[in-house]
């Protein structure tokens, strides 16, 4: 069976959580979460799966606790 898990874009992904794209760049930025740990198509722009929203929001928590 094929692996059907919905993909979303960036735009998505701040639509979704509610938040600023400045806010996403920082989590990267400060390698809370690792560039490496997401899809990268070949024109440069990152691709999220559904389940990648949880690790955001874990990352977003962990960030706004200090």
């Amino acid at each position: 069976m094929a692996n059907t898990e919905r993909l979303l874009s960036t735009s998505e992904i701040l639509r979704v959580l509610d938040i600023p794209s400045y806010r996403l760049d920082y989590l990267f930025k400060s390698r809370k979460l690792k560039a490496e740990d997401f899809t990268t198509l070949d024109n440069g722009h990152r691709i999220y799966k559904k389940s990648d929203i949880n690790k955001i929001r874990e990352a977003l928590f962990e960030v706004s606790s200090k």
